[in-house]
């Protein structure tokens, strides 16, 4: 196994950690704000992480975590919608950032639950209370996700 292969391995594991659903969608965007962390964009400024391993241990840290799946979900394995089909675009930059848009070419770095998130948490306090430095930028299938 090549150390590649290895961080492609972790970040399918942490992106269904960190969902709160099997919606591909929220899938491919929380790896691709895992990747935002990790790869800046052409004048893109700001603290990244050396490592998907660095950047996967801080947001295992911060957010809520599920069980890792079983090797036959749908959503992980699907030969074309699953989360197994879509992560090596997502890790080479081939596939487009999900969360990304003209109005906001860098895309997401946070994400989160608005409506069901407890008052003084982290996301609240951090992401939800401060609109103007982290705008939403979408939603994709439970989660909020921000800049």
């Amino acid at each position: 196994m090549q150390a590649s292969e290895f961080e492609k391995a972790l970040l399918v594991e942490a992106a269904w950690r960190l969902a709160k659903s099997n919606d591909v969608n929220e899938l491919q965007a929380i790896a691709c704000v895992l990747r935002n962390w990790v790869v800046p964009r052409l004048g893109q400024e700001g603290q990244f992480y050396r490592s998907y391993p660095e950047a996967i241990r801080v947001h295992y840290q911060t957010y809520d975590l599920r069980d890792v799946p079983g090797a036959s979900e749908p959503a992980l394995i699907d030969p074309v919608d699953g989360l197994l089909a879509h992560i090596d675009g997502v890790y080479s930059g081939r596939t487009p950032d999900i969360t990304s848009s003209h109005a906001y070419p860098n895309g997401a770095r946070y994400f989160g639950r608005a409506g069901s998130s407890p008052s003084g948490s982290w996301f609240t306090e951090n992401v939800l209370n401060r609109q103007g430095e982290h705008p939403l930028i979408g939603t994709f299938g439970s989660q909020q996700f921000f800049q």
